[in-house]
């Protein structure tokens, strides 16, 4: 069929615009393609979302697209047409097929698996039904050796395998084996698929790369013990991997990401959030090769109020790369996640400075883990970097930093949901002291509060409360005379500090719960 043949078809059938035919030429299969592609079959039609076109993306003779085309590639267009803004790439898709349709149920059967991959089906799923069409195993990995997806059933005679599949990312001794015999067989990078053989699992191996920005990402497995891989398998393989590449550059910010080491590491620090074991998380950052050095601490960093995910990914997230360095940041839930080497102290301090800045010019909060030292515990300090945050609302101050070991006793009360033993944890003077200047309009509370902060300085107190220093001496003798306490008494000092965290801190408890 000739490509001007299909596009009237399709004109007829109401389902294409914008239609250009430059030099007509037969048509005879169909594929989907994605920015990497760089060699094309011939008499092939290829479909794309026009937003997946970069500045670099070689385009084919024929092509189906979908949405605006970028008007500066549209020069280097030839057959081509879009598809209408009503109709879903995967219905087209399916058309076409049927148009250009003469082989048996084993084509339709693959048509139907494309068309489920346009229109998002999880991967799975697609892989489980592809293992009913074609008794093939399939299974997609990165190379941090995290399982992205596997088909099920999946059952190999080979106990790296199947502890691989159960426990979510490859055994160091199946991952080594795998990168081995990719160092080890040289093949273009232009072929969709590499036929291999594994003579452990006597198994036979057809592999796909997954790949972003002409690097290799991870692969896309089809195992079986017979050597020969049908032609839908083969077919199949590379679309596979495009969509477990989807899986990989899960943030819109990592698809401008070049190195794909960053894409990992990115990958491993979200996963450690997401619940990936210390065990894993350990593993899968030993075989991207990503090490961290010693002494870093995570740091969270959001706005008083949410903004547009753009504000994080393009304005945000770029500026705390150039003032803290770049080990390791990533959007999450409307803040920025960043890792940052607390080894060298002037340093340190410059970046803090740095930071500040930035902080009153976004108006940001910054939560800050204590120290760790092995990637292992990434989960447990981002916990904490989130912990310390959240207090940000809940204690009243003009911080815009809000270190884990400063809230340890927050956190402790935090713990405790008994409200009554709490309040009775507070000495008395409190509650006198607040019945009091609720009657009489005074300020009492707020004295002694600031004259415990000051450690019984008079002198300070004085200085933050605005007040002459006979004012507070004045003060004080009503308080100890209210309270029958001695506020000259050291002792009483660190119960009085308690006391007025554990205030501020249920009084702010229950502001946050309204």
């Amino acid at each position: 069929m000739k490509f001007s043949t299909l596009t009237d078809i399709l004109l007829k059938a109401n389902m294409i615009t914008d239609v250009t035919i430059p030099e007509d030429c037969e048509v005879e299969d169909l594929n989907l393609m994605d920015q990497d592609y760089r060699e094309f079959g011939d008499h092939v039609v290829y479909f794309i979302r026009s937003e997946e076109i970069g500045a670099g993306t070689a385009l084919p003779q024929c092509l189906l697209y979908q949405n605006l085309f970028p008007e500066y590639r549209a020069a280097g267009l030839r057959n081509s047409a879009r598809i209408l803004e009503k109709l879903s790439l995967a219905e087209v898709f399916r058309y076409v097929k049927l148009q250009l349709n003469t082989e048996p149920e084993e084509q339709a059967e693959y048509a139907n698996l494309v068309s489920k991959l346009i229109a998002g089906t999880p991967l799975r799923n697609v892989f489980s039904e592809a293992f009913s069409c074609t008794g093939n195993l399939f299974v997609a990995i990165d190379l941090s050796g995290k399982i992205l997806e596997h088909s099920t059933p999946f059952y190999v005679d080979y106990p790296l395998w199947m502890n691989s599949i159960q426990q979510g990312y490859c055994d160091e001794i199946l991952m080594d084996y795998i990168q081995s015999r990719r160092k080890m067989i040289h093949v273009p990078a232009t072929s969709p698929v590499i036929d291999l053989y594994c003579k452990k699992s006597d198994m036979h191996i057809l592999a796909a790369r997954i790949r972003h920005n002409s690097e290799t990402m991870g692969y896309v497995f089809a195992l079986n013990r017979r050597p020969i891989f049908d032609q839908y398998t083969r077919k199949l393989l590379p679309l596979f991997a495009q969509k477990a590449k989807e899986r990989i550059l899960r943030l819109k910010s990592m698809d401008q990401m070049d190195d794909f080491r960053s894409i990992m590491k990115t990958n491993i620090l979200l996963d450690a959030v997401d619940g990936a074991s210390p065990a894993e998380t350990s593993m899968r950052a030993k075989l991207s090769g990503f090490k961290l050095q010693k002494a870093m601490k995570v740091l969270m960093i959001r706005t008083p109020y949410s903004k547009e995910q753009d504000f994080y990914t393009r304005v945000l997230m770029p500026a705390l790369n150039e003032v803290l360095g770049d080990w390791g940041s990533f959007p999450w839930h409307s803040s920025v996640v960043c890792l940052i080497n607390a080894d060298d102290i002037a340093v340190l301090q410059n970046k803090r400075d740095a930071l500040a800045a930035l902080a009153k010019q976004y108006k940001l909060l910054v939560g800050v883990s204590n120290v760790f030292n092995d990637i292992s515990q990434f989960s447990e300090h981002f916990e904490q970097a989130r912990t310390a945050l959240t207090f940000s609302g809940r204690i009243s101050t003009d911080d815009l930093f809000f270190y884990y070991q400063d809230y340890a006793f927050y956190i402790i009360l935090d713990k405790i949901n008994d409200d009554k033993f709490l309040d009775s944890c507070c000495h008395p003077a409190l509650e006198q002291l607040a019945s009091y200047d609720a009657k009489k309009g005074m300020e009492l509370l707020e004295t002694l509060r600031v004259y415990t902060e000051a450690g019984f300085s008079k002198a300070q107190a004085a200085q933050k409360l605005f007040i002459h220093r006979n004012t507070i001496n004045y003060r004080i003798q009503q308080i100890e005379q209210l309270c029958n306490i001695d506020l000259s008494d050291e002792k009483l000092l660190f119960s009085l500090q308690m006391s007025f965290r554990i205030f501020s801190y249920r009084r702010n408890r229950l502001i946050s719960n309204e």
